[in-house]
């Protein structure tokens, strides 16, 4: 009896361990026998540092760009050299570098930029197309420096008159006007100041708002334009002139008021007499001497009518002194705005008329008092100590 106790707990040991599954058979079988592919890695970020200015081509043609990124969105406007009208841009530079920009307003837009920055040089490259046709582009960036880089904008607006008069010259009322826009300062707010003007499309006036206002009143006729003209640079100082005239049709256009005015390009302020001449020195009468033995341009006119327009505060710097003019002539003798003589900065320092804490003081470096020999007065002739 014992004995057949025994063989069947034996057969039922021996059934539970042929039930029992093989560990490690199991887990051998999950493992994978290959290694899963490797993903691709995502692209390299381009570093395509941004400008406060470009210049380039667009289809050969010369043209002047400012852009502004803010993540991958990219925005600004751009203008053809020759017309000097904003045209709006808007689009995309990718973190791999892929550029996509539309010209004008999206839903009708005049063209596209399809390109990528070059890493090397930060310039944009590409392909421009429009609706007919397309070709390359290439906007590098402008460098900053002690010269600016110039290019002129432009604005237009007029009205004709609906009821014209056959005896008027003139029939409806026009404005124009072309203003600097300066690139390569080093300071971008500077620039910005100056220019009036950032990233964002301008396609109004600058120069005179209300005289471009008037033009859609129209309640009487008249042409008028506006005009700015760099005169030079040197040592981060530019000399800017502006000009105009109106006709409202008399027998002779009247000049508007002359603008000629020094900056300091480092901060964007005018330069001043304060800031040029000493306190308590007056050279205004040696000045006016010397204008006296000049005959520019018009062989009548009087010496003491040329005197009762110069001012202190009409200066402007030049390479090789300080320019005194004269402004606000009657209209027979308005081509002298603007004129007068250039006394050199070794003379004013000799004679201690130089501010020596002047904030622009860089603009005579180098230069050595003149010896006690040497004349006040510069040669007086025509482009040379006369401008």
């Amino acid at each position: 009896m014992r004995l057949s106790w025994l063989v069947v707990a034996l057969l039922l040991s021996c059934s539970r361990e042929s039930r029992a599954p093989d560990v490690s058979l199991v887990v051998a079988s999950e493992s994978p026998t290959t290694e899963p592919p490797a993903q691709p890695s995502p692209p390299e970020p381009v570093a395509c540092p941004m400008a406060a200015g470009y210049r380039g081509r667009v289809m050969g043609l010369p043209v002047f760009a400012r852009l502004a990124r803010e993540g991958t969105r990219l925005s600004g406007r751009y203008f053809y050299e020759s017309k000097g009208i904003d045209l709006a841009l808007e689009g995309s530079l990718a973190d791999d570098g892929t550029l996509h920009l539309v010209e004008g307003d999206a839903a009708a837009s005049t063209g596209r930029f399809e390109g990528r920055c070059e890493p090397a040089s930060g310039a944009l490259a590409g392909t421009w197309l429009g609706a007919r046709t397309r070709g390359e582009f290439r906007l590098a960036p402008i460098p900053p420096g002690e010269s600016p880089v110039v290019a002129v904008k432009r604005f237009t607006v007029a009205r004709p008159e609906k009821l014209s008069d056959a005896e008027l010259r003139i029939n409806g009322c026009s404005y124009s006007e072309s203003h600097l826009e300066l690139f390569g300062l080093r300071d971008e707010g500077v620039e910005r100041t100056l220019n009036r003007q950032g990233v964002e499309p301008l396609l109004g006036p600058v120069l005179d708002p209300g005289l471009a206002r008037s033009v859609q009143s129209c309640s009487d006729p008249f042409a008028a334009e506006r005009g700015e003209r760099l005169v030079g640079t040197f040592r981060e100082l530019a000399t800017i002139e502006g000009s105009g005239w109106i006709d409202g049709d008399g027998m002779h256009p009247n000049e508007l008021d002359l603008r000629r005015f020094t900056v300091d390009l480092r901060t964007g302020h005018h330069v001043m007499a304060s800031d040029v001449l000493a306190a308590g020195r007056d050279p205004l009468a040696r000045v006016a001497d010397c204008a006296a033995e000049a005959t520019p341009f018009d062989a009548s006119m009087d010496a003491e009518e040329w005197r009762n327009h110069l001012d202190r505060s009409q200066i402007d710097l030049a390479e090789d002194g300080v320019h005194f003019f004269v402004d606000n002539f009657p209209h027979v003798m308005a081509a002298l705005s603007g004129q007068g003589p250039v006394i050199g900065y070794d003379v004013l320092l000799r004679d201690g008329y130089l501010r020596t804490d002047s904030p622009v003081k860089r603009a005579w470096r180098g230069v050595r008092a003149a010896p006690g020999s040497k004349p006040w007065c510069p040669d007086m002739s025509v482009d040379a100590g006369w401008r």
